[in-house]
C-alpha cells in the first residue's frame, strides 16, 4: 500500500489501520523512528499491541464506531515500543479510502515533552505560579540559565498556536514583537532583570500565529537569583487587552481629531506645533506658520445651506492635507480657518508653498450644488525665528497678515515683516 510513505515528510507518525481487525498496514519513517522499530517490524501488529490504551477488539470496534460518527477523532493515551518501553501520544484519527478500500489513518505526535512541562507545573508548590492561571489570559516562566521559556497552553491558545507549536526559547516571544515597540519593552525587561525596577510591566503589539498583532499587558518579576544577584527564574502573566487598545485609540481620535474634517483638532494641533516649534530650535532651523481662511464661506452657507458648507470645508482641509508634505502639520483652528505648520521652511519657501496652493484651491472644483462655485483661500504668514519664539505670538502675527490679505482683495498670501517703528506686513498676490 505505502500510502503512510507519501507522508514521510510529516514531523508526526502515520499509521495506516485495518478498521476490521485493527492491524496496521503501513507506517511512515516518523513513526519507525518513534516506536524505536524498522517498518517490517510494525506491519502487521495490531493497535492492541501498540497502544496502552486500547484494551482488547470489543473496546477498538467501539472506539471505530465513535471514528466513523466523528469527522476526525483525537485521542490520547500511550504507544508501546516493541521494547515494552512507553511514551505519551495525541493521535488524530480519519476514515480514508484508498483503492476501493476503507482505511483509517492515525497521525500520532509524541508529546513526551509537553506531559514533562505539564507536571513539572503541576507539582509546582509556589501558590503564587498557581494563582497566576486563575487570573491570566496566559503564563510564562523563564529559565534564565538554562535559556529556556515556558508557555501555558492558554498562551499558546490565545496566541493560535497548537499545543507543541511555540518553541520553548526567548526568541519565540522575542522575534514577534512588534519592531516599533520591542525597543522598549527590551529595554524595560533588561532594567528589571538589572534590579534597577520592581516589576517588568509593558504593554506592545504581539504578533500571532496568523501574522496578526493583537495588543497585550506582560506583567512579571524575578523570582529566583544567586548569591551574586544574577537572575535565575522569572514568571509573569499576560492579559489579552486588545479590545481595550481599539477603544482607548477611538476614545483618542475623538480627542484629538476634528469629527467634520478628519483634520487634528485645536488642542492637538497646537501641542503638536509646539514640539516641532521646540525641535527647529534645538536644530537652529526655521518653521513657517501660516493662519489659511476660505473665503467669503459665510455666503456658501447662506447661498447653499449648511450641509453644502460642510462639504466645502472637507473638500478643502482633504485638499489641503494631500497637497502639503507629509513633515508639514494642519490642523483645524475654527470655523473655517486651519494652520499649517512648516518644519524647516524660511519666508521664500512659505511664500512659494502658499502661492501653489492657493492657485490650485482655485482650481479646485466641488459636486453637487457647489460644481459651478470657485472656492479660494487667504493666506497669512510668519516664521520663526523672524517673527517670534512663542507659537501663539507666531499664530497671532499670521493672523494679523491675514487680516490684511482680506483686506487687500483674498485669494492672496500675505507676509508679516517687522520694521523699525513697528509691525507691518508684505503683500504678495496670487495669479
Amino acid at each position: 500500500m505505502e500510502l503512510a510513505n507519501e507522508l514521510n515528510n510529516l514531523p508526526d507518525a502515520v499509521f495506516i489501520i485495518e478498521p476490521a481487525t485493527a492491524r496496521i498496514i503501513d507506517v511512515n519513517v516518523q513513526a519507525c523512528r518513534d516506536m524505536h522499530a524498522c517498518r517490517e517490524d510494525l506491519l502487521g501488529k495490531t493497535v492492541m499491541q501498540l497502544q496502552d490504551d486500547v484494551h482488547d477488539p470489543a473496546h477498538w470496534h467501539s472506539l471505530v464506531e465513535v471514528m466513523r460518527r466523528e469527522r476526525s477523532y483525537l485521542f490520547i493515551g500511550h504507544h508501546r515500543r516493541l521494547d515494552g518501553t512507553r511514551y505519551p501520544v495525541e493521535v488524530h484519527t480519519a476514515f480514508i479510502e484508498r483503492e476501493g478500500r476503507e482505511l483509517l489513518c492515525s497521525v500520532a505526535r509524541d508529546i513526551s515533552t509537553r506531559v514533562e512541562v505539564m507536571n513539572r507545573f503541576a507539582d509546582c508548590e509556589c501558590e503564587e505560579w498557581q494563582g497566576l492561571h486563575d487570573i491570566a489570559d496566559g503564563v510564562w516562566e523563564w529559565n534564565l540559565k538554562a535559556n529556556t521559556l515556558y508557555f501555558s497552553p492558554a498562551l499558546k491558545r490565545m496566541l493560535g498556536y497548537g499545543p507543541d507549536e511555540m518553541q520553548p526559547r526567548l526568541e519565540t516571544w522575542k522575534d514577534n514583537i512588534h519592531p516599533e515597540d520591542a525597543p522598549l519593552v527590551l529595554s524595560i525587561l533588561d532594567e528589571h532583570l538589572k534590579g534597577l525596577r520592581h516589576l517588568y510591566e509593558a504593554e506592545y503589539r504581539l504578533r500571532n500565529r496568523n501574522g496578526h498583532y493583537m495588543w497585550i499587558r506582560d506583567r512579571g518579576q524575578v523570582r529566583e537569583r544567586d548569591e551574586r544577584g544574577t537572575p535565575l527564574r522569572a514568571v509573569g502573566l499576560v492579559n489579552n487587552i486588545t479590545d481595550l487598545k481599539l477603544i482607548e485609540q477611538d476614545l483618542q481620535q475623538q480627542a484629538d481629531y476634528d469629527v467634520l474634517t478628519g483634520l487634528l483638532n485645536r488642542r492637538r494641533g497646537e501641542l503638536l506645533a509646539e514640539q516641532k516649534l521646540a525641535l527647529m530650535h534645538r536644530q537652529g532651523c526655521q518653521l513657517g506658520v501660516c493662519l489659511i481662511d476660505i473665503d467669503d464661506f459665510k455666503q456658501i452657507n447662506d447661498i447653499y445651506g449648511h450641509l453644502a458648507g460642510d462639504q466645502a470645508l472637507k473638500r478643502v482641509a482633504g485638499f489641503i492635507r494631500d497637497f502639503v508634505r507629509r513633515s508639514d502639520l494642519l490642523f483645524r483652528w475654527g470655523g473655517e480657518e486651519f494652520v499649517l505648520i512648516c518644519p524647516d521652511t524660511d519666508k521664500e519657501g512659505m511664500r512659494e508653498l502658499l502661492s501653489k496652493l492657493c492657485r490650485a484651491i482655485e482650481c479646485m472644483r466641488l459636486d453637487g450644488d457647489l460644481r459651478e462655485h470657485t472656492v479660494t483661500i487667504s493666506a497669512g504668514v510668519s516664521v520663526y525665528p523672524d517673527h517670534s519664539a512663542d507659537l501663539l505670538n507666531l499664530i497671532a502675527r499670521a493672523d494679523s497678515a491675514l487680516y490684511t490679505a482680506k483686506q487687500q482683495g483674498k485669494n492672496r498670501v500675505v507676509l508679516h515683516e517687522h520694521e523699525v517703528e513697528g509691525p507691518a506686513c508684505s503683500v504678495s498676490r496670487v495669479g
